[in-house]
């Protein structure tokens, strides 16, 4: 059973997508939903459920839902987010939480039934993702897709690199010293293989990177969320079905044309 949250403040609002999201017959009988009129009440709710999907409106009273996005990302950075609102239009601030899908609520019906499945989808797909095993000094890790911000060659291996909410799970350290090392043995494009259906991208032959964390994209650079000080470059071979899997599993984000740093190292 999935448990779905709808925070808004609209009672019809949300009576109205409960109808949408029972129109897709695959999940009517698998989940379950929590309303909540506000903020506040949502990340209550969080203290005591673990939700599968969120349904969040941005013009809330009170606690906004962009304030009220980044507050569920300090609790939970995997669970799948929408934006789901009457008027208000993307900002920066809203990419910075994630969001999967931006749904207006005034969207032609087979457009908005397009996302809500695509949601519904990406939902479970996460529960039922596969479980790495990894090594970590000298024990054992199981990490799922949503717990790696990127993986790369390293040496004759592969390291992963995961979320800051990865490492506080994991205890794994590296939120201020040196990024931990967490390895796994095999070849990179066969990670990719298993990892692409879960919205991970292959833009050098060096890494794979989840879209999930795609802060920003200027050009052939890209830069990910908890590596800010990171650039990761994309090969003019790859250029092509990279920004197309981007479009994809990260629709919200729009390209960055602010230039970067030249202080910022790269990755080549």
């Amino acid at each position: 059973m999935f448990d779905i949250a709808i925070c808004d403040d609209s009672e019809l609002d949300r009576s109205l997508l409960i109808e949408d999201v029972r129109k897709c017959e695959k999940y009517r009988e698998t989940v379950r939903f929590h309303q909540y009129s506000s903020g506040k009440e949502l990340l209550a709710a969080m203290e005591l459920t673990r939700f599968s999907l969120i349904f969040l409106d941005i013009q809330m009273q009170g606690m906004d839902g962009e304030r009220t996005a980044e507050e569920i990302r300090k609790m939970d950075d995997s669970v799948v987010l929408v934006f789901y609102t009457g008027f208000a239009e993307p900002t920066p601030r809203s990419f910075e939480v994630q969001p999967y899908r931006f749904v207006k609520k005034n969207m032609p019906p087979q457009e908005k039934s397009r996302h809500i499945l695509a949601a519904l989808d990406r939902m479970a797909e996460l529960d039922l993702g596969p479980v790495f095993e990894a090594k970590f000094n000298g024990g054992r890790l199981f990490l799922k897709p949503d717990d790696i911000v990127y993986i790369e060659k390293y040496r004759r291996g592969i390291r992963i690199h995961v979320s800051p909410a990865a490492k506080r799970r994991y205890h794994t350290g590296g939120l201020e010293d040196k990024e931990p090392e967490i390895r796994i043995g095999g070849k990179l494009s066969a990670y990719y293989d298993v990892l692409k259906p879960y919205g991970f991208g292959y833009p050098h032959d060096s890494y794979v990177i989840n879209f999930k964390y795609l802060m920003s994209c200027y050009k052939d650079e890209i830069r990910l969320h908890g590596f800010p000080n990171m650039v990761f470059k994309i090969a003019r071979s790859k250029m092509n079905e990279f920004n197309q899997m981007k479009k994809e599993f990260n629709p919200c984000l729009k390209e960055n044309t602010a230039a970067f740093s030249l202080a910022v190292p790269a990755l080549l």
